[in-house]
C-alpha cells in the first residue's frame, strides 16, 4: 500500500517536489520532446531512408516506457480518484488518460501488425504525447478553466453576433435585390439569403472560402453600407470573446489564489499538542489581526474565504480588559472531521458519550469548548455551526434547540443519510439548504449514531449561560423535568432505540472567554467522567467564578 502511494504521489497532478518525483517527470518531458522530433523527422525523406531503423528503434523504446507509465497509473487510479473529489480535477485526471492511452495504443498496434501498416498512419495520435506535457504545466488549464466559467457569458456573445449577422446578412438580400429600399433595376451577385448569410461569415475568417475573389460584393451603397457594419461585427467577434476570456482567466488566477491562502489557512488551524490537556487537538479560535500577520492574507481575501469555503466563520466579540478578546474579530474552524449540513461531526469506534452542542453558531466559544470535550472523553460529536434563531441570514434562522420540528415523529427506516455539501468555487457559490433540511439532517445523524454504535450509554448538550456563578454544572434530564426545550425531549424519546442517560452541561460564559479557558476544560472534562462514572445525581455544582 505505501508503494502505491509512492506511485500516486509520482504521478499526481501536482506531484512533490522531491528528487524522485523531478527525475521521473523531467526524463518523461525528455521523452516526450524526443518523440515529437522523431515523428517530425520521419516526414523527411532522404533523413527517413538513411535513419529509419534506429528512428523504429527509439520508437520502441519510448512506446514501453510510456506503457509503463500508462500500467502505473492505471495501478493508482483509484487513489488518484479518492484524492481529487472535485469534478475539475477528475475531469483533468481522465482526460490526461485518454491521451496516454491514445498516444501508446496505435504504435503498439503498428509494432504487433501482421500486415505491417504503414506508420504514418499513426502520426497524429503519436503526436498527442506532446499534450503530456502540459499534466504538470497548469497554464492551459487556466485557459479551459476560464472558457468553462465563463462559458455562459460567450454563449450569449456568440447569440448575439448570430442574430445582427443573420438580420443585417436578410437586409443586405433585400437591399441588393430591389425587393423595398433598392436603387433601381441592377444585377447583384446575391441571388439567395442562404449566399448572403455564407458570404457575411465568411467575412469573420477573413474570407477564407475565397467569396471576394469570385466577385461577390455588394454593389449598392445601402449595400455597400451593410457591408461596412457587418466588418463591425467582424471586429467584435473577436474583441467581446477576448475581453470575456481575459476576466475570466483573472478570475481564475485569484480563485487559484484563494484556494493556496486556504490551505495555508487549514494548515495555521492544524492540530497540534496542547500541554495543558496533554492530547493533540485543533488550533483555537484566532483574531483576524493575528492571522493577516502571520500568513501574509489580505482582509478582503479572508472574507472570500469565508464566503467561498466550508469549515470557517468570523465572528465580532466584545470582551473585558481581562479576557481573551477585546472587540475585534475572531476566526473559527469547525471542520475538525466531517462537514455536514449543519455544521460539523465526529464519529467514532466504540464510544460510550455523544456530545451534542446546538447553538454554536450563536454562542462565542461553546462549539470549540465542547470538541475539546469530545477529544479528552473520546466521544462522538454533533455541532451546529450554521443556524441560529433570529439570523440575520433569513436561511439560516432555525433554533435546533427549540425547534418544534424536533418533536415530529422518529421513522426510524426512513433515516436520510448526512450529505456533506460541495466545496464552492468563488464562481459558484455553496448551495443553499432549506434550515428544516439541516434540522433533519441533525435529528437523523443522531439516531444513527445510536442505531451503530451499541457502546454508547450517555449524551450531553452543551449550552453557554450568561447568569451562572460557577464555571460548569451539570443537570440530569429525564421524562420528570420541567419545560424541556424541544432538543432534550427528543434526547428522551430517543431511550425507545436504546437506554441512555442525558445530561444537560451548562458552561459559564465567563468562563469560555477566559484566557485560560484550557484550564476549565480540563477540569470540565474530568468532572464529567466522574459523574458519569459515578450513581446518578440529578444536579452537581462546581467551584464557584
Amino acid at each position: 500500500m505505501n508503494l502505491r502511494h509512492s506511485i500516486a504521489t509520482i504521478f499526481d497532478l501536482s506531484p512533490d517536489k522531491d528528487r524522485l518525483s523531478k527525475t521521473i517527470n523531467r526524463s518523461i518531458y525528455a521523452l516526450i520532446v524526443l518523440s515529437t522530433v522523431i515523428v517530425i523527422v520521419e516526414t523527411i525523406p532522404a533523413f527517413k531512408l538513411q535513419y529509419l531503423p534506429y528512428l523504429y528503434a527509439c520508437e520502441i523504446v519510448i512506446t514501453i516506457v510510456f506503457c509503463a507509465e500508462l500500467v502505473l497509473r492505471c495501478a493508482v487510479l483509484d487513489i488518484l480518484v479518492r484524492k481529487h473529489t472535485s469534478a475539475w480535477e477528475r475531469f483533468l485526471l481522465f482526460a490526461y488518460f485518454i491521451i496516454d492511452f491514445a498516444a501508446v495504443i496505435p504504435p503498439i498496434v503498428f509494432l504487433l501488425s501482421p500486415d505491417n501498416i504503414h506508420h504514418d498512419y499513426f502520426l497524429t495520435l503519436r503526436l498527442l504525447r506532446i499534450f503530456k506535457a502540459f499534466r504538470h504545466d497548469h497554464s492551459i488549464e487556466l485557459i479551459l478553466k476560464a472558457v468553462i466559467n465563463k462559458r455562459t457569458e460567450l454563449l450569449h456573445s456568440a447569440i448575439l453576433v448570430f442574430t445582427f449577422t443573420v438580420f443585417l446578412s436578410v437586409l443586405l438580400y433585400e437591399i441588393e435585390n430591389d425587393f423595398e429600399f433598392g436603387g433601381g433595376s441592377h444585377t447583384t451577385p446575391f441571388t439567395d439569403i442562404f449566399t448572403t448569410l455564407a458570404w457575411a461569415f465568411s467575412m469573420f475568417v477573413n474570407d477564407a472560402i475565397g467569396y471576394q475573389e469570385a466577385g461577390l460584393l455588394p454593389t449598392t451603397p445601402i449595400g455597400r453600407f451593410i457591408a461596412w457594419i457587418i466588418g463591425f461585427l467582424n471586429i467584435g467577434i473577436v474583441i467581446i470573446p477576448t475581453g470575456i476570456i481575459a476576466s475570466g482567466f483573472l478570475e481564475v488566477l485569484e480563485e487559484n489564489k484563494i484556494e493556496s491562502q486556504y490551505l495555508l489557512l487549514k494548515q495555521a488551524f492544524r492540530k497540534k499538542y496542547n500541554a495543558t490537556l496533554g492530547i493533540e487537538i485543533f488550533e483555537r479560535p484566532r483574531t483576524l489581526l493575528t492571522l493577516q500577520n502571520a500568513l501574509f492574507i489580505e482582509e478582503a481575501n479572508f472574507y472570500k474565504i469565508l464566503e467561498s469555503k466550508q469549515g470557517f466563520r468570523i465572528r465580532a466579540v466584545y470582551s473585558a480588559d481581562d479576557e481573551k478578546y477585546n472587540d475585534t474579530n475572531i476566526i473559527e474552524h469547525y471542520a475538525y472531521q466531517d462537514i455536514t449540513l449543519y455544521g460539523a461531526m465526529i464519529r467514532r469506534t466504540s464510544a460510550e458519550i455523544l456530545i451534542l452542542t446546538p447553538n454554536s453558531a450563536a454562542e462565542e466559544n461553546i462549539g470549540y469548548f465542547s470538541y475539546c470535550i469530545a477529544e479528552l472523553l473520546h466521544a462522538h460529536y454533533i455541532s451546529n455551526e450554521r443556524y441560529q434563531i433570529n439570523a440575520l441570514h433569513r436561511e439560516f434562522d432555525i433554533c435546533f434547540k427549540t425547534s418544534p420540528l424536533l418533536d415530529t415523529d422518529i421513522n426510524i427506516d426512513m433515516l436520510i443519510q448526512p450529505t456533506t455539501p460541495r466545496s464552492s468555487s468563488l464562481s459558484h457559490r455553496q448551495d443553499r439548504l432549506q434550515p428544516q433540511q439541516a434540522l433533519q439532517a441533525f435529528k437523523c445523524d443522531i439516531q444513527q449514531i445510536l442505531l451503530d454504535d451499541p457502546s454508547l450509554r450517555t449524551i450531553l448538550v452543551f449550552e453557554s449561560e450568561h447568569d451562572m456563578t460557577e464555571h460548569f454544572d451539570i443537570t440530569t434530564v429525564d421524562k420528570y423535568s420541567r419545560e424541556l426545550p424541544a432538543l432534550l425531549r427528543y434526547c428522551i424519546r430517543l431511550r425507545t432505540i436504546r437506554t441512555v442517560q442525558t445530561y444537560l452541561v451548562r458552561i459559564s460564559n465567563a468562563t469560555l472567554s477566559h484566557y485560560d479557558y484550557y484550564v476549565y476544560i480540563r477540569e470540565a472534562a474530568q468532572a464529567l467522567h466522574t459523574v458519569l462514572t459515578a450513581p446518578a445525581v440529578s444536579h452537581t455544582r462546581f467551584r464557584p467564578l
